[in-house]
């Protein structure tokens, strides 16, 4: 294996999963821009078959929200990220760097002492730079409640529906938790590094007021519009499935951001492709491999 100096960025976010009925112990300005950014280093692995590749996975994303209060915000997002995928002793090479281009709005809403209401629409672009942006928009939409099951426990039902490139929208519940397990350790849906299939499920350990160490699951799938000329599949589809286990240790700057390192792994992996008739042209399993990553986020 070889590894890569992971690019790093400053970032700022409004949190959209988790801490969802811990009303922080500050107050945030009425308007409040935003800026994240964050760079995942995947090391370079084996495919079967032969030959081998890795990513590095970076992006930054700004935006601003109006918070009535904490439990009641609509924030407005746009951002830019890269898939730099290095393909080593292949005669064909599928795909080169992958532009991901996003616009997302968020809005969570507190009904009464309880109830929580949470919509997150979003669209998006993923494609293999040189190829048109417009082939490659798609649509999703998160929404739910979450209710407040006294102090310990918040629990809700959600669903998304995920657009996918020449695939039909994907439709699937999510269950919304967050549940204090103990006074420092908790169980949180969280979501993912930039852009993915759904959120996954985060064990949280707050070691003091200001850190924080976690252990996240998901499994993300990623699709996205390929020149495809070398693999015979002009204007084609990319596809990267994954299923990545990563741990986190993170330092807040109380109300203004955080920052948090990234070590993990990927324990499963698939890349494959298919033309623009929907034929597959490519396809190729990958053995699991180390990630280590950084992420930051500040608020004005």
């Amino acid at each position: 294996m070889k590894v890569k100096g992971c690019i790093a960025f400053v970032l700022l976010a409004v949190s959209v999963y988790s801490e969802t009925n811990r009303v922080p112990r500050f107050s945030f300005p009425r308007w409040g821009p935003s800026i994240k950014a964050g760079s995942v280093y995947d090391f370079e692995t084996d495919m079967d078959g032969g030959g081998s590749f890795d990513v590095n996975r970076y992006f930054i994303e700004a935006g601003i929200a109006r918070m009535w209060s904490f439990d009641r915000m609509i924030a407005v997002s746009a951002g830019f990220g890269q898939d730099d995928y290095q393909f080593n002793n292949l005669g064909t090479q599928p795909w080169n760097n992958i532009d991901a281009y996003r616009l997302g709005l968020f809005a969570r809403w507190r009904l009464d002492e309880n109830w929580v209401l949470f919509a997150g629409p979003s669209v998006r672009s993923y494609s293999e730079t040189g190829t048109s942006v417009g082939d490659a928009l798609t649509g999703s939409f998160f929404g739910g409640a979450s209710y407040r099951f006294g102090d310990r426990l918040t629990l809700g039902p959600g669903f998304v529906a995920a657009g996918q490139i020449e695939e039909r929208t994907q439709y699937f519940p999510v269950l919304l938790v967050n549940w204090n397990i103990t006074e420092r350790l908790s169980l949180e849906t969280g979501g993912g590094f930039a852009a993915t299939a759904g959120p996954g499920l985060s064990l949280i350990y707050n070691l003091s007021d200001r850190w924080k160490a976690g252990l996240s699951g998901r499994y993300e799938k990623k699709r996205f519009r390929i020149n495809g000329e070398e693999i015979r599949a002009p204007n084609g589809v990319g596809e990267d499935r994954s299923a990545p286990l990563t741990g986190s240790l993170t330092y807040f700057f109380y109300p203004a951001g955080y920052v948090s390192g990234i070590i993990g792994y990927n324990l499963y992996g698939k890349l494959s492709a298919d033309d623009a008739d929907g034929n597959s042209v490519y396809e190729r399993y990958y053995d699991p491999t180390p990630i280590v990553g950084f992420i930051a986020s500040f608020r004005f």
